[in-house]
């Protein structure tokens, strides 16, 4: 073999590596293309062909961060909101919130907990950052969705909610 083999094939093989590094670093995925989060609850309110409905949303305060587990945990902080009104259920389920699987998530926001009561008497959990959607489906593992606009609407509409309340 020829110098020039070996020194090109050295370069190609530090750019593959490199290349790898930043894939595992960044969390890229190439199977996950982003989405909006109506269309992924969608998806989730759907089984056996048939939608669920959603009757009520209980939204609380998180005490920790849902971002690694799945485990819906009981706030210690007495306040709830519960929406049971459908104007108010739609505008969260039709809220256009640009996601994508996967990606570096770093959130130093509160967190909120929204428990969707579904018509079939299931449960649905979201937990909401400003930087993070985690959907938890019943008796599944739930699925972490990175937050693309700079603003997620669902979590300023919780936060406005709250602060209604306080004030």
């Amino acid at each position: 073999m020829s110098k020039k083999y070996i020194i090109s094939g050295s370069i190609l093989a530090f750019i593959i590596i490199v290349l790898l590094i930043l894939i595992y670093f960044f969390k890229i995925s190439f199977t996950s293309l982003p989405t909006n989060l109506p269309i992924v609850l969608a998806e989730e309110l759907t089984v056996n062909g048939e939608r669920r409905h959603v009757e009520s949303i209980t939204i609380t305060q998180s005490d920790s961060n849902h971002l690694n587990h799945d485990e819906p945990v009981q706030s210690e902080n007495e306040e709830e909101i519960v929406l049971d009104q459908s104007n108010d259920i739609t505008r969260i389920l039709i809220d256009d919130v640009r996601i994508y699987h996967g990606g570096r998530i770093t959130s130093d926001s509160p967190e909120y907990t929204a428990e969707m009561s579904l018509s079939d008497g299931d449960s649905l959990y979201l937990y909401l950052t400003n930087e993070y959607i985690r959907i938890v489906p019943p008796e599944q593992n739930g699925k972490l969705y990175k937050v693309l606009d700079k603003e997620n609407a669902v979590y300023a509409y919780f936060h406005s909610l709250f602060e209604e309340e306080q004030n």
